[in-house]
């Protein structure tokens, strides 16, 4: 097997010094958004109901069809060389249309699993990345297994108990609609979070440095991608490949140099206005991680002294979790009346 490993990685480099942003005068205003149409409330239905279908797995000498779940590998290329961002492992998918891929999926209709497709499409005009609008592709899917899913008669009186979402179908969906609306409330607050954080971020007048950028980049890119490729036994081209698309992609860097920026920013508005990570708060963010994951807070405890490493985390992220809280604190949020 050819593999690729990142050996430029060195030591943690020395973090710029910055002078902590002005809190003053922090505001931000969050649009209203459309509200959810039928057929929103309706996919996030059978999202729901999706856990009480059936399933048939595919036989190797049955071929799909429209709705299975299909369990694939894909890489995408383009004049030989990876499309960034195109590599996945072993994840399922319903087999149904897909417009940034046109014809992807419909060419997988009909095939059987254990089978290696090669497909070429042309890219369309909405295509994330603009430099590859238009441009001819070719995607190599390998399916590894597929079903057949049947969803219950989603009226019967057995289906909608079990659901436990409404005695009638227009219960369950009002219930269904309830949640999206939530969600869409929790969804804004954490759009306000981010606005209030990349102000910050923009008030800090701090030059990142590239190899900085360009470790962070690494890291991330060995923690998901860089094993997705490996683990598939690309060519050592194409890994090679995977790494660069992610270093030269504008988004990407620019994104992780926000994150330094801001990171930078909350450590030393932290020293200015001489927070104190107290025990207290550390014990509380634990105990909300212990309830959101379902266990004990003794038992998250133990699971933390068993491997030291993750204590240092616990640590960062509080001191993360408390910066923002204080950022937060200072800030005005205006939202918008639908």
């Amino acid at each position: 097997m050819n593999s690729f490993h990142v050996t430029e990685l060195a030591g943690p480099m020395q973090l710029p010094q910055v002078q902590a942003p002005s809190l003053e005068g922090l505001s931000v205003t969050i649009p209203a958004q459309a509200g959810f149409s039928a057929e929103e409330v309706q996919q996030r239905f059978l999202e729901v109901a999706r856990p009480h279908a059936t399933e048939r797995y595919r036989y190797p000498s049955e071929g799909t069809e429209w709705m299975d779940e299909v369990l694939l590998s894909i890489a995408g290329y383009v004049h030989g060389k990876l499309i960034p961002f195109s590599v996945r492992k072993e994840v399922w998918l319903p087999l149904e249309p897909e417009p940034l891929l046109p014809g992807l999926y419909e060419t997988l209709v009909g095939r059987k699993p254990n089978e290696t497709v090669v497909v070429d499409l042309v890219l369309p005009e909405t295509y994330l990345m603009e430099s590859l609008r238009g441009v001819q592709a070719r995607f190599v899917v390998h399916i590894h297994a597929a079903r057949q899913v049947k969803y219950p008669e989603l009226e019967s009186p057995a289906f909608l108990q079990a659901l436990g979402r409404g005695a009638t179908l227009q219960e369950a969906m009002r219930s269904i609609l309830q949640q999206m609306e939530q969600e869409r409330v929790q969804d804004l607050a954490y759009q306000a979070r981010q606005r209030v954080l990349d102000e910050v971020a923009a008030r800090t007048e701090v030059k990142i440095p590239t190899g900085l950028i360009d470790q962070e980049i690494q890291l991330r890119w060995n923690a998901s991608e860089g094993v997705t490729v490996r683990e598939l036994e690309l060519s050592v081209q194409d890994q090679t490949e995977s790494l660069n698309n992610w270093l030269k992609d504008p988004l990407t860097r620019s994104r992780v140099e926000q994150q330094l920026r801001l990171g930078l920013a909350l450590g030393a508005i932290c020293k200015r206005d001489g927070l104190q990570l107290t025990p207290e708060y550390v014990e509380g963010m634990l105990k909300e991680q212990a309830a959101a994951a379902g266990v004990s807070l003794e038992a998250l405890a133990q699971s933390l002294r068993a491997e030291p490493e993750n204590l240092a985390r616990i640590d960062q992220t509080a001191w993360h979790l408390m910066a923002v809280e204080h950022v937060m604190s200072r800030a005005q949020i205006h939202f918008v009346p639908a």
